[in-house]
C-alpha cells in the first residue's frame, strides 16, 4: 500500500504558551477525528507530529491514521527552525519509502510548519540542504500564527502562495484555520498521483488567512514580548510570565527620548520537559526590573507573589515576606519588599 505521509512541524516555544498551544493541541485532535470519517484519508494518510522550541522532539512517529493518538504538546525556550527543518529532513529520509525497481514508494509527503516566532538559530545550512534535496520531494505549507514570524525566512523554504498568516487568534478563527488544514489533507488524499492537482490547496478563508504577497512590504512587529521563566517554591515546577512591550516617547529639552516598558499579560504553568525542549546555548538577553509592571501569582501553588528574585539571578514564587528557599539554587534567605531598591537586570527567555 502506498502511503501519504503527513508531517506536522509545530513551534512550541514560549510565545506559543497559553491559548495558542491549547488550541493547537485540540485542533490536532479535531483534524484526526475528521480525517477518520474520510475513506480516501483512511486508505492513505499516515501522520507524524514533531515539536520544536530550542530542541526538537518527535512526539508521534509516522503512524497509520486509525492508530494515531494525539500527544500532549510540550513547551520550551527558543525557536530553532533550522534544527527543526533538519530533523524533518532526517525523518523523511528514515520513514518515507522511495521508489525501487521492485515496488512503488510512498506518495509525495506534505508538511505543515506552524510557528509564531523568528528563528533563534542559524537556518542557512538547513535551508541549503532543503533547497537542494527536499523542496521538490516534500510539499511544505508554512503558517504564521500572528505577525511575529519572519515571513521572509518562511518564503525561502516554500513557495509564496504556501506561506500564510493567521492574523486572528480568536477561538472561531482558529477553528476555521483547523478546518482549512483538514480540507487540505483531504484534498491531498484524493489527488495523490495527479501531478496537476497534488500541489493545489483549498481556497483559504481570506477573513482569517492571508497569503504572502511578495509585491507588498512585509508587516513586522516592532518588538517581541518579554518572557521570564520562574519556578514554584513548593513544587519546583516552572512557569512562564509574559509581558507585552509598551513604547513611550517624551521630550527632554530639545531632544526626544523613547523608552520601553513591559506590562504583565499572562502567566502559564509548564512541565519540567520545558528545560529538555529549550536551547542549550547561553542566553544573555536581560530586562531592567524597573521596566516591568505587574507581578504574577504562581499558577502552580497560588502564592500571591510569583516574581521574587534570588541572588542566583533566578525568580520564583513566595507567599510573602520572610525566609524562603530558592527552588533553583536551594539557598535560604530573607525576602522582603523594598520600594526604593535599585533596578536589577532580569534574564528574559528567548520566546
Amino acid at each position: 500500500m502506498r502511503r501519504l505521509p503527513i508531517y506536522f512541524l509545530l513551534d512550541v516555544s514560549e510565545s506559543m504558551i497559553g491559548e495558542n498551544l491549547y488550541r493547537l493541541e485540540e485542533g490536532l485532535s479535531h483534524i484526526v477525528a475528521t480525517l477518520r470519517t474520510d475513506p480516501h484519508a483512511l486508505e492513505t494518510a499516515w501522520i507524524s507530529i514533531i515539536a520544536f522550541a530550542g530542541q526538537v522532539r518527535r512526539l508521534l512517529p509516522l503512524t497509520e491514521l486509525t492508530s494515531v493518538v494525539v500527544p500532549s504538546l510540550p513547551a520550551g525556550g527558543g525557536t530553532s527552525l533550522g534544527r527543526a527543518m533538519n530533523y524533518l529532513m532526517d525523518e523523511v529520509d528514515a520513514s518515507v519509502r522511495r521508489n525501487t525497481p521492485e515496488r512503488k514508494g510512498d506518495w509525495k509527503p506534505i508538511a505543515f510548519l506552524i510557528t509564531d516566532g523568528k528563528p533563534t538559530d542559524d537556518i542557512a545550512p538547513a535551508l541549503s540542504r532543503w533547497q537542494q534535496h527536499y523542496a521538490s520531494r516534500v510539499s511544505l505549507v508554512a503558517v504564521s500564527i500572528g505577525r511575529n514570524a519572519d515571513l521572509g525566512v518562511l518564503s525561502q523554504f516554500t513557495d509564496a502562495d504556501k506561506v500564510l498568516t493567521l492574523d486572528d487568534s480568536s477561538d472561531g478563527a482558529f477553528q476555521r484555520f483547523i478546518a482549512w488544514v483538514t480540507q487540505s489533507v483531504q484534498a491531498r488524499s484524493r489527488s495523490v498521483g495527479d501531478v496537476n492537482k497534488e500541489e493545489q490547496l483549498p481556497d483559504a478563508d481570506v477573513s482569517i488567512l492571508k497569503k504572502l504577497n511578495l509585491d507588498k512590504p512585509m508587516e513586522r512587529v516592532d518588538e517581541s514580548n518579554a518572557y521570564f521563566v520562574s519556578k514554584c517554591q513548593r513544587s519546583e515546577l516552572p512557569y512562564i510570565s509574559r509581558y507585552e512591550p509598551m513604547h513611550q516617547s517624551f521630550d527632554v529639552g530639545s531632544a526626544q527620548l523613547s523608552a520601553t516598558t513591559y506590562r504583565l499579560v499572562g502567566c502559564y504553568p509548564v512541565k519540567n520537559s520545558y528545560f529538555e525542549m529549550s536551547s542549550e546555548a547561553p542566553n544573555f538577553a536581560t530586562v531592567e526590573s524597573d521596566q516591568i509592571f505587574g507581578t504574577p501569582s504562581c499558577p502552580h501553588c497560588g502564592n500571591r507573589i510569583g516574581f521574587a528574585m534570588c541572588s542566583c539571578g533566578n525568580t520564583f514564587c513566595v507567599a510573602g515576606e520572610g525566609e524562603q528557599t530558592c527552588p533553583w539554587c536551594q539557598q535560604r534567605a530573607y525576602f522582603g519588599c523594598f520600594a526604593d531598591g535599585e533596578s536589577v537586570e532580569i534574564s528574559r527567555a528567548r520566546g
